[in-house]
């Protein structure tokens, strides 16, 4: 069973949440949009999901609530930041406005964070660019999950890179993906429904094929296209790890764990501005022409419609906007646990329809 929750009373109930173990109140604004819109967008397993391990999390001390970052202006459009263990969310968004605004002045801004956290849906900070016309693409380097091509322990992370680009529709064109066959919190999601994951999503951790979520959870994921997953994994521990400064491969600790050690893994954001190329009305018929290209291939059998990387999510965001978000039974729960311990009240809801 289902239960709906509006975007707003979600958003004040998580928000709540945070400011209840000491997160300052941008931030707690923050990252309580961030998870909602994750929700709203369907992507779920980055959503309020996560609200309960973020909390604990915090607790524990592997998230600062009060963070002091850091800047290093390294270049006329690059610089580092030192996240101070801060949610991912935040620095993330830190280093989105940066690296954007570096881009509106000179075309290009390159950003590097270290001492970072679970960042959350990537997608929302390439698509932080988009909202002033600019070309956002960012990846961040995880709790090793997935084994190199050939290995059987894990040592890189889902290694998620998102790319945005601004359009004249409604939504941007919008990709995010992981460079495993499946992001780790679909997994975590099967585990808690007492659900059976499908084949060649991951092995157990004597490296045979598995169909139990907590088998898998124990051993490893499978990268996303065999080799090409994993070229992909190591480009992307390259850009957020090495180049940041941040831990790298199996250094990298894991915020959902039981120890109180800060995950301290890495994130890599670049702007581009249109402008500075064939010029922002140019780029914009262009990618226009693109969209309607691929929207107008025909059809193969059995299929309805062609979607363009981001529409499902927009389409998705209306609907939820209108009728709510969707929190399965063992969320609620979560959210019934967290109310009690903090003091908060839960957000008022309905039957999912």
């Amino acid at each position: 069973m289902q239960l709906s929750v509006s975007p707003i009373a979600l958003r004040h109930f998580a928000r709540a949440c945070f400011s209840a173990v000491g997160v300052v109140q941008d931030d707690a604004d923050w990252a309580a949009t961030a998870m909602v819109e994750a929700d709203l967008q369907g992507l779920s397993t980055h959503g309020t999901m996560r609200l309960k391990a973020y909390i604990e999390g915090l607790q524990r001390g592997k998230i600062n609530p009060r963070p002091q970052m850091v800047w290093k202006r390294t270049g006329p459009v690059t610089a580092i930041l030192d996240g101070d263990n801060a949610l991912g969310c935040v620095s993330a968004k830190q280093a989105a406005n940066f690296a954007v605004d570096l881009a509106r002045k000179a075309g290009l801004g390159a950003v590097a964070v270290y001492r970072g956290n679970h960042v959350g849906a990537l997608s929302l900070y390439a698509e932080w660019a988009t909202h002033y016309g600019v070309i956002g693409l960012c990846c961040c380097n995880t709790y090793p999950a997935v084994p190199p091509t050939g290995g059987r322990k894990p040592f890189f992370g889902t290694n998620p890179i998102a790319f945005a680009a601004p359009t004249n529709a409604e939504y941007s064109l919008s990709i995010d993906l992981a460079t495993s066959v499946v992001a780790r919190g679909h997994i975590i999601q099967a585990a808690r429904r007492g659900e059976a994951i499908p084949e060649g999503w991951a092995v157990d951790c004597e490296g045979r094929a598995t169909v139990d979520p907590k088998a898998a959870l124990a051993g490893s994921l499978l990268p996303m296209a065999g080799a090409k997953g994993y070229a992909l994994a190591m480009m992307i521990e390259v850009l957020a790890g090495v180049l940041s400064g941040a831990r790298v491969g199996d250094d990298v600790g894991s915020m959902f764990g039981t120890d109180d050690e800060p995950p301290g893994n890495g994130f890599f954001y670049l702007a581009i501005h249109p402008e500075h190329f064939v010029g922002q009305g140019v780029f914009l018929e262009r990618i226009q022409t693109l969209i309607d290209d691929v929207h107008d291939i025909p059809l193969a059998e059995g299929s309805e419609r062609i979607y363009v990387p981001g529409e499902r999510r927009f389409l998705t965001k209306q609907r939820r906007r209108a009728e709510g978000i969707p929190i399965s039974r063992e969320v609620w729960d979560d959210f019934m646990a967290l109310a009690q311990a903090l003091d908060v009240n839960l957000p008022e809801y309905t039957q999912a329809r």
